[in-house]
């Protein structure tokens, strides 16, 4: 398999990936305004955001109240509409 495959099931969510559990992450965390590694591995979330790790990720969710999936591994793709 290409690169290129691998990137383009990667994309489409054919590869799995690890799923990310934040329940580690409380508001407590969040209040006191932890700082997330600079560790770059995108993810792209359901609301079509890319968040550069799972801390991010996960910092999002709780910070925000929200209960995003994780789409793929990856940069999101810019929407066509």
């Amino acid at each position: 398999m290409t690169r290129k495959e691998t990137k383009q099931k990667d994309v489409i969510g054919e590869t799995s990936f690890k799923v990310i559990s934040c329940s580690h992450y409380q508001k407590k965390f969040v209040q006191r305004k932890q700082i997330c590694s600079i560790r770059v591995s995108p993810l792209c979330a359901s609301n079509n955001v890319t968040y550069p790790n799972s801390c991010v990720y996960c910092f999002a969710n709780v910070a925000l109240n929200l209960t995003l999936q994780i789409q793929y591994s990856g940069k999101c793709l810019k929407s066509t509409s």
